[in-house]
């Protein structure tokens, strides 16, 4: 009884400690995206006199290719290498925090949803395996003339109506005894 005490406050102690790195993750993204709108800001200001804007990915030279007079090649440069830097690191923090938030079940408990059906293994997991199955090959519908398909619910596609009619038994209706 107590082991099972000690493992279950240990579980909690770990979920709480995902969840804190999972928020100071999401802090961190937040912030990285307001640096990168107030960068979009400044390169895409007009600077007034009707001089174009440094823009994100427009030509910082003139049509005979020198720099630009009306723009500060260098800051421009600067702030584009660090908007791509940040766009990377955005990208990163998601896919980190899809992750993480994938490994977080229901109620914050840490190994992902458990399969309802009571096989053991993930809902993630008994999903996978139930789409990765040989599916059944289309069987041709004398009532439509065309070749059918099995839909997700045991249903035809492929035919119209199909959603009523079972792909098992093509000669009968079904409606609401799906497989």
């Amino acid at each position: 009884q107590e082991t099972k005490t000690t493992m279950a406050m240990a579980a909690e102690d770990e979920a709480a400690d995902r969840r804190r790195a999972l928020l100071s993750l999401d802090a961190r993204r937040s912030a990285l995206l307001a640096e990168s709108e107030a960068i979009v800001s400044e390169l895409t200001a007009d600077p007034g006199g009707g001089a174009a804007p440094m823009g994100i990915d427009t030509p910082l030279v003139d049509g005979d290719g020198y720099p630009r007079s009306d723009v500060d090649v260098y800051r421009a440069r600067h702030l584009r290498r660090r908007f791509k830097e940040i766009q990377t690191d955005v990208k990163a923090a998601e896919r980190e925090l899809a992750s993480g938030l994938a490994g977080l079940g229901p109620g914050g408990a840490i190994g992902g949803a458990t399969d309802p059906a009571g096989g053991g293994g993930t809902a993630d997991e008994s999903e996978r395996a139930r789409r990765t199955a040989p599916k059944p090959p289309p069987k041709f519908d004398a009532r439509s003339g065309r070749w059918v398909v099995r839909n997700w619910d045991g249903s035809l596609s492929g035919a119209e109506g199909g959603e009523a009619r079972s792909f098992d038994d093509l000669s009968r209706e079904s409606r609401g005894e799906l497989a």
